[in-house]
Order: C-alpha cells, then structure tokens, then sequence
C-alpha cells in the first residue's frame, strides 16, 4: 500500500468484499477530511448515490460513493456532520467529475453549495452523443464498454438503516468501479467525432435547468394542469404554493399532502364554498377533511389573483400541430440521427418537435429567443435541414423498405443529400 493508501487507512475501514471489490469506508468526520486532503489535486473523480426518496420531502441522501486514482471511498453522510468538503472538491476548475445520471448527484451537490459543477461528464448522456441506447442504464454500460455484471441483489434496500452489511456496501461500490473506465473511452470517441464539447454545453445545460426547477414554482407540472385556464391556473398556483410549502414543513412528499387530480379539480371548480370543496370524492378522508377551512381561504385568496404566465418552455403555444406535420419531422429527424450517430432520444423529444412547428409557423421569430431544437449543437445538427423540409427545399422519399431505416433525403432538384 502506498503512502496516501496508508494514511488514508489509518482513519477508515478497508474492506474487501466477495465480489473482490476493495473500499475505504468512512464513517467519521476525521477520516473524512483526510480523505479530501489525500484527494486535493485529482484530476478525477467518479461518484454516486445512494438515497431513498419515497417518504420525504426531498430525497434523503444515505452514503456516497467516489472513485479517485486513490480507490473507491465510501462515505457515510447520516454518520458524518460535515460534508463540505467533500462537496468542495467537486468545484475545482481543473476537476472532471464523472457521473452516470447524475440528476440527484447535481441535486444534492447544488443543495449543499449552491454552486455548479464545472466539469461534469455524464457518461448516459455521452453514450447519446456516441450514437447509443439513450438513456442506457449503467449496467448495460458496464457490459457494454467493460464486460461482466453487475449484481442487483441489493436494488431494494432501504439505505437509511443502520449497521449497513458488507454485502449492501460492496454493491454501492461497484456503482462508480467502473466508471472512469468508461469516461476513458468516451471521452476518447468524443474527442475523436468532435463532440466533447457538445457533452459539456448540455451537461451544463441540463444542470442549469435542474437549478432552475429546484428554485421555481412548478405548479404547471401538475398532471393536468394544462386543460385549466383563466382564474381556475390562479387558483391551482395558489393551492401548489400552500401544498409546496406544507409538504416542506412535514418533510412528506407533495402528494400526501393533497393529490394531484383533487388539487386539479379543486382549481377547475374555482369555488371556495366548504360544502362544495366536501362533496369532491376523495375530500373525505380523515388526512383530507380537516384541510378543508385552509384550503377555503387559499382558494378564496387565489381568485382575486391574475392568471400566471406559463413558463418559458411552454412560451411556444398550446394545443397540437398537425399529427401528420409532426410525425413527418419526427421521421426526418431519425433519420439524420441515424445518419449522423447520435441517439434521437438525446436531440429532442415529441415535445421539441411541437415547439418547433410552433415557432415556425405560428409565432413572431423577432419576439423571442428560438426553441431548444434551434440552438446550440441540436441547430448544427438538426435543425437546418428541418428548416429546409419546412420550407419544401428538402423532400423524403422511400429508399429501402426492408432497412430500419427506410428513407432518404432528396433536395428538390432530385440531388441526394
């Protein structure tokens, strides 16, 4: 053992389990700002979580795994008091940081920082951008671009109970063995079709959007929601609010507090009647009914309200563009997908396509900022050549009937593309 191995043993349990797997497990505060200092000038760092998230208002975070050229750590966040600077450690400019989805990881990071991680390499998304499964899950990864399996036996177990098995905390470390592994080779292809830094704009991106949702109102996420209008949205931003902030207060999910579809219906009804709000099936119920004068008086409160905007992912217009408009590009965009490697799950989704058609054929291109599929790498990538079928430049025709992938572009003057 080398010299930050041995220090880093004296104040951690080396643990070896039966899948071979070796570990340092840190339970106490000391052991754990040694491990930091020992890690100061890594290049990289590799981690993951373990949290349970059913029964809180925010998932609990229960241990942390991190893999640097020093071994795999694994911490323990409910034993140690300060995590700062663990979490430090992933802000150093000259830093990568490797997850695989890593939304909660970001999540949990931001919630103790409120910062950003500068240099975060999702190995799900590059696998997109590589022209694989997206979004691939980290076993088929691992089978992938390493070889082997990975043992699931320990998928349900509730990581907030205390001692933990050797068992459950070697099947925590192979969740981050690997993974630098695979950044090596990712990021090598990435950097061989000129794409890394198509991963870094939409790591970054992707985390200033969970940034974004973790500070917002996200009242219009409400299933439903979207069939409401005038006072009926003010009233379920008003009843959203109440619930946010009830379900913080108890440290419970949102849902416990008040449903979704009695939150919706109660909005579309608009009243503040107690009666009225009785005889909503579902408002009977003995954690419901008490509720009752309270959400009178947020709903009487809310009516006085003016209407919320929508937020800006939802700026491009309501309702549906033609069915057949909307599947012809979802077909053109497979097949540039197809032809240009990359996964169509990574460049957009049902939803992209219908802000698209929105903002080319119903909306003021002067007014406001392009959507998602008109920006950044997806514009270089996609969205040129969906403006030019748009604008009948480009056509689609039937090339193979038997092949995956069917069809062919054509530019109007009968030229292959």
């Amino acid at each position: 053992m080398d010299r930050l191995g041995s220090s880093i043993a004296a104040l951690t349990q080396t643990l070896r389990g039966d899948l071979g797997t070796d570990f340092y497990w840190i339970e106490e505060q000391l052991a754990l700002n040694e491990w930091c200092r020992s890690n100061q000038n890594c290049k990289l760092l590799a981690f993951d979580t373990e949290f349970v998230s059913e029964d809180s208002y925010r998932p609990e975070l229960c241990l942390i795994q991190v893999k640097t050229d020093s071994g795999i750590a694994i911490i323990d966040p409910l034993r140690v008091e300060d995590m700062s600077g663990f979490w430090n450690l992933l802000h150093h400019p000259d830093r990568t940081v490797v997850v695989h989805a890593g939304r909660e990881e970001s999540l949990f990071c931001y919630r103790a920082t409120e910062k950003q991680i500068p240099n975060l390499f999702d190995i799900q998304v590059a696998a997109g951008f590589l022209g694989m499964e997206y979004p691939a899950s980290y076993a088929k990864l691992v089978q992938k671009i390493v070889g082997g399996n990975l043992d699931k036996e320990e998928t349900r177990s509730d990581w907030r109970i205390r001692p933990l098995t050797r068992r459950q905390l070697e099947y925590a470390a192979q969740d981050v063995r690997d993974l630098l592994t695979i950044y090596e080779v990712f990021s090598e292809r990435l950097h061989k079709h000129g794409r890394l830094e198509w991963l870094l704009e939409e790591t970054r991106s992707k985390q200033s959007e969970l940034y974004e949702y973790e500070s917002s109102e996200n009242w219009h996420r409400i299933s439903g929601v979207s069939a409401l209008s005038g006072t009926s949205l003010s009233v379920a931003r008003g009843l959203w609010n109440w619930r946010d902030e009830r379900a913080k207060e108890r440290n419970v999910p949102p849902r416990r507090i008040l449903r979704d579809d009695l939150l919706v219906e109660l909005a579309r009804r608009g009243s503040s009647d107690p009666k009225h709000l009785l005889s909503l099936r579902g408002m009977e119920f003995r954690n419901t009914k008490p509720m009752i004068p309270e959400l009178a008086k947020i709903i009487e409160g809310a009516l006085g309200e003016p209407p919320p905007s929508w937020p800006k992912k939802l700026r491009f217009g309501k309702g549906q563009p033609p069915g057949m408009l909307t599947q012809f590009l979802s077909a053109a965009m497979a097949f540039i997908c197809h032809h240009k490697h990359i996964s169509p799950m990574l460049v957009a989704t049902a939803e992209d396509i219908r802000d698209y058609v929105h903002y080319r054929l119903d909306s003021d291109p002067d007014s406001q900022s392009p959507p998602e599929i008109l920006q950044g790498w997806r514009a270089d990538l996609v969205g040129h050549e969906l403006d030019e079928l748009l604008a009948g430049k480009l056509a689609i025709v039937l090339d193979n009937p038997r092949s995956p992938i069917p069809i062919k572009f054509l530019s109007v003057d009968g030229q292959k593309r």
